[in-house]
């Protein structure tokens, strides 16, 4: 392989990958909506690609559940539902207790230190703005925390399908999530906190299961109501 061509294959690469980031991104902070049909003038004009790397990401967005590629339609940003909305939610809340177990068990100083400035960074986020959006800050600073907890679990691939489980359900808070005024989740979180770092896994797992329980009733109370 000559230096040009190699030089080619890796700018190819690159391009597809920018293609990839910044329609996975479109489509998680719901810029697409779910259902979007995903065509190929529209898509090279936003994104100011070509037809081989477009091709290449939506092909990995497909293997991410992402997007949906049907047989003489095409492509389309995959749609949401109430029972993916709860299977995400749960599956998640499963391997977040899971990692929490194994987190209490191995952790140390430099775990629970972690715990405590993530948690510290959330505190200072509002969740949602003043116009009643979700607070683009906050969202990363809510799986910064969250990751935190079970960041001593040992098993990177349970890390790695957490964060795509939360990345997917994503969408869904973006959609339906409206203040609660009954709710307090900044108090959710600093029981969750607090449970963690006392190593209580009892009470931690039965506090994050109230959390994702609650905001599976809220998301859902609010798409029933739009």
């Amino acid at each position: 392989m000559t230096a040009r061509t190699k030089a080619k294959r890796q700018s190819s690469r690159t391009i597809a990958s920018d293609v990839f980031d910044e329609l996975r991104g479109d489509i998680l902070e719901c810029r697409l909506a779910p259902g979007t049909r995903l065509r190929f003038k529209d898509l090279r004009t936003r994104y100011g690609s070509g037809l081989s790397p477009l091709r290449e990401a939506l092909m990995r967005l497909v293997a991410d559940d992402l997007v949906v590629l049907e047989d003489h339609k095409g492509f389309r940003v995959a749609p949401v539902s109430q029972e993916e909305l709860v299977d995400l939610a749960m599956t998640w809340f499963e391997l977040e207790a899971l990692g929490i177990r194994q987190s209490i068990k191995k952790g140390d100083d430099r775990w629970a230190a972690n715990i405590q400035a993530r948690f510290r960074e959330l505190s200072k986020q509002r969740m949602r703005t003043t116009q009643g959006t979700l607070n683009p800050d906050w969202e990363p600073r809510n799986l910064a925390f969250h990751e935190s907890l079970y960041a001593a679990c040992g098993s990177p691939s349970l890390m790695r399908f957490c964060r795509t489980l939360s990345e997917r359900f994503s969408r869904y808070r973006r959609l339906w999530a409206r203040g609660s005024h009954q709710r307090n989740i900044a108090k959710e979180h600093e029981d969750l906190c607090r449970a963690v770092l006392n190593r209580d896994a009892a009470a931690a797992v039965a506090t994050l299961r109230m959390h994702r329980t609650t905001t599976i009733r809220d998301l859902l109370a609010n798409w029933n109501g739009s």
